[in-house]
């Protein structure tokens, strides 16, 4: 448990930079915009191709599995219920299309691939992309559907991200039976260390724009954070607890798998709802409040698939 305190104090602390570097205006719109895209498209996509590197083994290709078939349950379950569930909700569409996304889709990202690779190095990493796979096929067919407002399924989107096409190619080079030299290995590697710092940052300085005040009044994304935060990752964590009673699950997937959902609201839920001008305030509030309790419950998850797992 030490380990995982000492992840989540270097966390904090960068999370504090980029809060400390936007107000003191180091970190403006523009730059936090900037250091995003090249996140996304050069420093995570280095970081997960390194993973690749993992040992193979049975066991691995066997957690691959397992994470990409529990993923797909997860993503198709939830928005399905959900949809049902607040289909007779008083609310507006533009708000019940939000709570939808914004409750299924996580920061697997900014949050989750640097969590995992610190938590379970790279094999939690390569988990991380198999999950991370499953969430792009249903964010940019269901969930753009339901942005957009038209029947319009667009899984090609899914190719034209870097992300995806990293997550894609670790899986094929873990499963070839060579590995990189090793000079090149430490080089993405010395890339990919940039994503922690870097993503907590962001964060970081996403938090220092809240506007507290209407943050805290809004009880439908209270709703959202208790459902994103607290009941999905329980529900997880009870199913591969059942799981593992028929089928061998290592402890390491088990826990990828909850702690998985156990992420902030995504942050390309804003992106989205501010292009398409789907309540586009009212999902920067639910992704914002997400994040501020995420620093309390990712923890106690964290600990918790420690203890159960």
């Amino acid at each position: 448990m030490v380990q995982v305190y000492i992840v989540f104090f270097k966390i904090f602390i960068f999370l504090a930079l980029g809060f400390v570097l936007n107000k003191t205006k180091v970190i403006d719109g523009p730059a936090e915009k900037a250091l995003s895209k090249i996140l996304l498209t050069a420093v995570l996509p280095f970081m997960i191709l390194n993973s690749s590197q993992h040992t193979f083994s049975n066991e691995a290709v066997n957690g691959m599995v397992t994470c990409a078939a529990v993923a797909v349950c997860y993503y198709a379950l939830s928005l399905i219920v959900l949809r049902l569930s607040l289909k007779k909700a008083k609310m507006l569409e533009d708000e019940r299309r939000i709570m939808v996304c914004c409750t299924v889709f996580a920061n697997t990202g900014f949050v989750g691939f640097p969590l995992m690779e610190a938590l379970f190095g790279n094999y939690g990493l390569l988990l991380a992309a198999v999950f991370n796979l499953c969430y792009n096929i249903f964010f940019y067919t269901y969930a753009v559907y339901l942005f957009s407002r038209k029947p319009k399924f667009r899984l090609l989107e899914i190719f034209k991200n870097p992300v995806s096409v990293a997550s894609i190619l670790a899986i094929v080079l873990f499963v070839i039976p060579w590995r990189m030299l090793s000079f090149l290995s430490e080089t993405f590697k010395l890339i990919g260390d940039m994503t922690v710092p870097m993503s907590m940052m962001v964060m970081g300085s996403m938090l220092a724009g809240v506007k507290i005040r209407k943050l805290v009044s809004d009880k439908k994304a209270y709703v959202v954070s208790a459902l994103r935060l607290i009941i999905l990752p329980a529900v997880m964590m009870a199913a591969v607890w059942g799981l593992s009673i028929f089928l061998p699950v290592s402890a390491e997937t088990k826990s990828v798998l909850v702690l998985m959902c156990a992420l902030p609201c995504g942050s390309m839920n804003v992106i989205y709802s501010e292009n398409h001008d789907v309540a586009p305030h009212f999902c920067a509030r639910t992704v914002s409040l997400s994040m501020i309790f995420m620093l309390v419950t990712l923890m106690f998850w964290t600990w918790a698939v420690k203890a159960v797992f």
